[in-house]
């Protein structure tokens, strides 16, 4: 599930709901950095991974994202092995990356004992994914699984189809093979493949791909879907009163 809308609680009601991971939206999402340090830490407590969508690879929003207690990374717009290498950088503590050390926070609820051991067992735990949404991402896939500390990737079906030339509902097709190329290589290296769409024929070429990571739209759409759920519904037994009455 993606979330873009600061409601602390959010992260309890997706788990309660059964949501194995959320996706705590800072590319798209009004999000300042108080309120993201509260949703990270509710998300902790409640027992649900989340991981940051970054804005972009810069050291500042990684560390703090990290720090707040993020269990992962995703990078959208992912196109070169070197772009989301950066994340790793600033994600990952030595000897692997460079993150810096400040350890009395959210990220070790504050208690973060030997400062040897806490280290590699951050690196080894946080996770870091590349968000594949162009056709140069799709071209550099196998490069940019590769790279030492990322554990897989996301195809981005909305942005992938537009620059592909297929947007909207003129071809599927390209979107659909790119799927299949993310799947064969996410196979190849180990390493996992997910999907943020909500339509159905992107949604089953995954899981045939392999693919086990699926987010299905956001909150938003949820509560858009239910509200016209809810008005049709109104609406409806409107209707039949009005017909009960002319018919009296």
């Amino acid at each position: 599930m993606l979330n873009e809308v600061a409601f602390p609680n959010f992260s309890i009601i997706m788990r309660q709901a059964g949501m194995d991971f959320l996706i705590l939206d800072g590319e798209h999402g009004g999000f300042d950095y108080t309120g993201m340090a509260g949703l990270i830490m509710v998300a902790r407590l409640s027992g649900i991974p989340i991981v940051v969508r970054l804005p972009d690879n810069g050291r500042r929003d990684i560390t703090k994202a990290m720090d707040m207690g993020a269990d992962g990374l995703l990078l959208p717009m992912t196109d070169s092995a070197e772009e989301i290498r950066e994340v790793v950088r600033y994600a990952k503590y030595a000897p692997l990356g460079q993150r810096g050390i400040s350890t009395n926070r959210g990220h070790t609820f504050y208690d973060p004992g030997c400062l040897e051991d806490y280290m590699g067992q951050a690196n080894g735990e946080n996770m870091i994914f590349a968000q594949i949404e162009t056709r140069r991402g799709v071209e550099n896939i196998d490069e940019i699984l590769g790279v030492d500390g990322v554990d897989g990737i996301f195809i981005g079906p909305n942005d992938l189809s537009c620059d592909l030339g297929c947007l909207g509902e003129r071809g599927k097709e390209p979107v659909l093979e790119a799927i299949r190329t993310a799947g064969r290589a996410a196979a190849k290296s180990g390493k996992r493949a997910g999907i943020i769409t909500e339509k159905d024929a992107f949604l089953e070429e995954a899981g045939k791909c392999g693919f086990d990571l699926f987010c299905c739209g956001s909150e938003i759409s949820f509560w858009k879907k239910a509200g016209r759920d809810i008005s049709e519904r109104i609406h409806r037994m409107g209707a039949e009163k009005e017909g009960e009455k002319e018919g009296i």
